[in-house]
């Protein structure tokens, strides 16, 4: 195993270190570190997978910046002692209204103990904010995507 220490190249793929933080305040003291990535190969979408990070300025600096086909968010909403630790749905709405035409990819709800956000929640204040199901896909367990890129 090798860390990703800021970024690597592998057989035509390029993946870069991108900033997270697993809440904000004192609890990402007891969280510690995290990072998302992202993923790029030429010819193929550009994928930002967020990982287990809340929606704070680095974060929205690497979708303005990248400007990815392809945004993966940990959208369960967990909380640890009442503090937000991953995107809830008001975080993922604004990932949606905030990534140009990016198809937004909502993982983890449903999976932890400690989540307070469903796959319903989700696309009800999606659905509530004008984001298609085109635009933020919310995959049951077991599917399979298959994206292109852009949302249409």
């Amino acid at each position: 195993m090798i860390p990703l220490v800021d970024r690597a190249s592998w057989q035509g793929l390029t993946l870069t270190r991108r900033e997270g933080s697993h809440g904000l305040g004192a609890v990402v003291e007891l969280m510690g570190s995290v990072m998302g990535f992202t993923l790029e190969a030429a010819g193929e979408p550009s994928i930002y997978w967020a990982g287990d990070t809340v929606l704070y300025p680095p974060v929205a600096s690497v979708i303005a910046e990248t400007k990815p086909d392809i945004i993966v968010t940990h959208s369960c909403g967990a909380r640890w002692d009442g503090d937000l630790i991953v995107m809830d749905a008001q975080e993922t709405v604004a990932v949606c209204e905030t990534s140009g035409d990016a198809v937004v990819v909502a993982t983890h709800m449903e999976a932890l103990d400690h989540a307070t956000i469903t796959r319903h929640d989700l696309r009800e204040a999606a659905d509530n904010s004008g984001i298609s199901a085109m635009k933020l896909r919310i995959p049951a367990d077991g599917d399979v995507l298959v994206l292109e890129g852009a949302a249409t």
